[in-house]
This record gives C-alpha cells, structure tokens and sequence, in this order.
C-alpha cells in the first residue's frame, strides 16, 4: 500500500479523513482507490454476568446514529467506552463504574475486534467479568458532563 494523500474532511467530535491510496493487488498489480476512515479512538466493552443470579448487566442509552436511522428508543448494549490516554483494563474498570455503579475486581479480556473496519479505526477490546450486587459502590448512569444518561438492565 503506498498514500498518496490524505484530506482531512471534518475535525469536530471526531476525524474524518479521506485518503487516496494505491493497492497492490494480488496479481501484482497496482489499482488507486480513494477510502474514506473515521477516527474515534480505541475501545474497551464488557460483559458482566451474575452466576449466582443467571442474569448478565447491560446498559441502555440514547444514540443519534441509530435514531436518525430509524431506531427512535435508547439502545440496549454492553457497557463500554472509549480508551483515551488509558489502557483497556483501566478504561473498562473506570466505564464500568461510571455506567453501572459496580465495581470489577476480575476482568478477563477475551477478544480484540474491528467492529466496523470497512471504514471506522476503531479496536474495541471485549472483557468478561463476574458481578455482585455486593460490588455496587455508586448509582452509575454515566457522566452527565458527556450528556449521558444511562439506565441499567438485568434480563435473564
């Protein structure tokens, strides 16, 4: 792959570039294409899960993208945030309890994934843990600086 160059097109909540590049292909040979990727940064997610209960802890929130295209209530989700300066493990010990109000004690990363990698950089790193109504140490709904309102749910 060789750049030929990079435009950036929005620099707002997050960065949009569009980038002129040549592939070599398998054949050897050589084809321009022009991609567009959007930046938000690195990832981190959890799954929490009650054994002794059966339930797992998921949160449930608003999101425009998915509004705008059609999908009017909060999202169901596993809790997660983005990494910034932290490294996964610290992220989803810090979202878990700004979301959740639980505090996790084990997490165990399972996965690395591109969740959108056609067009998105993100990596989001997925962790498992086990939770306890005992490990509750805040009321969680987010940060309403960041304009969060977040709501928990336990289905079974």
């Amino acid at each position: 792959m060789r750049a030929r160059g990079v435009r950036v097109l929005a620099d707002d909540w997050y960065l949009l570039k569009k980038t002129t590049l040549d592939y070599r292909r398998r054949d050897g040979s050589w084809q321009t294409l022009n991609r567009e990727t959007y930046d938000r940064g690195n990832g981190a997610a959890i799954l929490l899960y009650d054994p002794a209960r059966g339930t797992v802890l998921l949160v449930r929130q608003f999101r425009y993208p998915a509004f705008v295209n059609g999908h009017p209530e909060p999202l169901i989700e596993a809790c997660a945030g983005l990494l910034d300066t932290a490294d996964p493990e610290s992220c989803i010990r810090r979202e878990t309890e700004e979301e959740t109000g639980y505090r996790i004690y084990r997490p165990v990363k399972i996965l690395e994934s591109f969740m959108s990698p056609g067009s998105v950089t993100a990596r989001l790193h997925l962790f498992v843990a086990d939770s306890d109504p005992a490990t509750r140490v805040a009321a969680g709904r987010g940060l309403e600086a960041e304009a969060q309102a977040i709501a928990t749910l336990e289905p079974r």
